[in-house]
């Protein structure tokens, strides 16, 4: 179950989702606005997900890699967005054909699909590139969206690669950055 937290001077306030209404609890304290059992109108809801969860325990330090130089300014092969488009739809088109949409299935399924499509592109073994995976999905209603997005990179050897996916219910785009990594 999803709970929010908020303090709102000395008094703590939990906010859960149930079923399109929320409840406000309230714990010690005084505070200006005393919302001890009420029940709130119609809020909506959102998720987010996130794909750089924290998986290490912070009690020890990360161990540090140092390398040396290569002193090389040129990448053995470029990044193709020909040969990762092709695995950008193939992933979008075999998870998504016949879902409807749900947002929190599909928040769970973008960080899915994204980790799926890295790690295939990352199966093409282009050296010395970082690979950035990022997938949006969305409900159709009638509405237009525009997907976009900005980098401060090398244009002569940092590159991308986007597919498109839609149904009745959903749309979703899929997004590779090959970024060089000197």
């Amino acid at each position: 179950m999803f709970r929010s937290y908020y303090n709102w001077g000395e008094r703590w306030y939990v906010c859960t989702p149930i079923m399109d209404n929320l409840t406000a609890v309230t714990a010690g304290g005084s505070s200006l606005f005393d919302l001890t059992g009420k029940r709130l109108a119609n809020a909506g809801s959102s998720i987010t997900s996130f794909a750089c969860e924290p998986n290490q325990d912070d009690s020890r330090p990360p161990r540090r890699v140092c390398y040396e130089n290569t002193y090389q300014l040129e990448p053995p092969s470029k990044f193709r967005p020909d040969q990762v488009k092709p695995i950008i739809e193939t992933v979008l088109n075999t998870n998504l054909t016949g879902k409807k949409y749900d947002p929190i299935e599909c928040s769970l399924l973008c960080k899915f699909l994204s980790d799926d499509i890295k790690a295939k592109v990352k199966e093409l073994n282009f050296k010395r590139y970082k690979i950035i995976a990022q997938v949006t999905i969305g409900e159709k209603k009638d509405q237009g969206v525009r997907v976009g997005s900005r980098f401060l990179w090398d244009s002569d050897r940092d590159n991308f690669a986007s597919a498109e996916f839609e149904n009745r219910s959903l749309y979703a785009v899929g997004m590779v950055y090959g970024v060089y990594f000197e």
